[in-house]
């Protein structure tokens, strides 16, 4: 599998990056813990070595499961990538919230530490000095800032050096097109998005009439008139995959891996089926017109799309 820089830090991942959300067991309901170190054992087979991971999964609970896969591989071969939440963004705090990540996942360093949000008790500018204090400690190699605003990035910039940022970002959610992600590009800066299949959305295995049961339920994209609009993307993306024997899914992650100023996409999965569908979509490419089919048929959606504040928060900006 190809590798790729984040921005100028000289840290690498795989073109896809393995996503431990889920493994955290805190949103799609029960996950077992055995299955998902399956999961990422199967991943590394497959060639990922980079894997994102936060203390605000599962309460810690996805770093331990990452940390109990990893056991016995050799630890300069892998990009490990976490992030502090905003009530740990004070000095003391974040110190310790990265060692509790380092301890659980049984290494003595991160390659890529990010703000999870925009600080909320401290300032940009403080929350920057102190993550800054722990790449010059040798704690972290890298300084990220995930959901921040153009705004916020800049500012963010005054006090630091921001090597990347992660974004909810995919074929149904695009809101970065318009500023982040062309900055991104002329600065040099990395771009990792997250909940790239749009909540499983971007499968093909959702259909007008499904039920959910689960935290998908208050997403934005799962609303009623805005939920019945995306399905009519997935079964153009299903289409168009079915030319190339793959997964709408693959196809989806496809069109990321080759979308220009996405450094690498972030891909979840609890089980080893979605391993190996995950890295199923780096051994192809779409041809130049599926490409653009696919992107047109996304804009024809996110271009109407109403200004949705959050992508798990179905309440409209005002």
């Amino acid at each position: 599998m190809n590798h790729r820089e984040i921005g100028k830090s000289g840290v690498k991942v795989s073109e896809l990056i393995f996503g431990c959300w889920s493994m955290g067991g805190d949103y799609f309901g029960a996950v077992n813990d055995s299955e998902s170190v399956r999961c990422i054992r199967t991943s590394i087979e497959a060639g990922v070595d980079s894997f994102d991971n936060a203390e605000l999964y599962g309460d810690g609970r996805a770093e331990e499961v990452l940390g109990k896969a990893l056991q016995g591989i050799d630890r300069s071969k892998l990009t490990l990538i976490s992030k502090a939440w905003t009530t740990h963004f004070g000095k003391e705090e974040m110190e310790k919230a990265c060692v509790r990540t380092l301890r659980r996942l049984c290494t003595d360093y991160l390659d890529i530490y990010f703000l999870h949000y925009p600080p909320k008790e401290q300032s940009i500018a403080e929350a920057m000095e102190n993550i800054g204090a722990l790449k010059e400690k040798g704690l972290i190699r890298a300084v990220g800032v995930s959901n921040f605003s153009l705004e916020e990035l800049n500012e963010a910039q005054k006090y630091g050096v921001v090597d990347v940022i992660q974004p909810c970002y995919s074929l149904l959610w695009r809101y970065i097109d318009r500023d982040i992600l062309p900055y991104c590009i002329e600065n040099g800066i990395g771009v990792i998005p997250y909940s790239t299949l749009a909540q499983g959305l971007l499968t093909g295995r959702f259909h007008k009439d499904s039920v959910f049961d689960d935290g998908r339920r208050k997403a934005a994209l799962f609303q009623p008139g805005i939920y019945e609009k995306c399905l009519e993307v997935a079964d153009f993306v299903v289409k168009t995959a079915a030319k190339y024997g793959k997964t709408a899914a693959q196809a989806g992650i496809n069109w990321l891996i080759n979308t220009p100023g996405i450094t690498a996409p972030i891909v979840g999965g609890t089980n080893e089926r979605h391993a190996l569908e995950n890295t199923g979509a780096a051994d192809f490419t779409l041809s130049a017109e599926d490409y653009r089919a696919i992107d047109e048929k996304s804009r024809v959606f996110t271009d109407n799309m109403p200004e949705f504040e959050l992508f798990f928060n179905s309440n409209i900006k005002v």
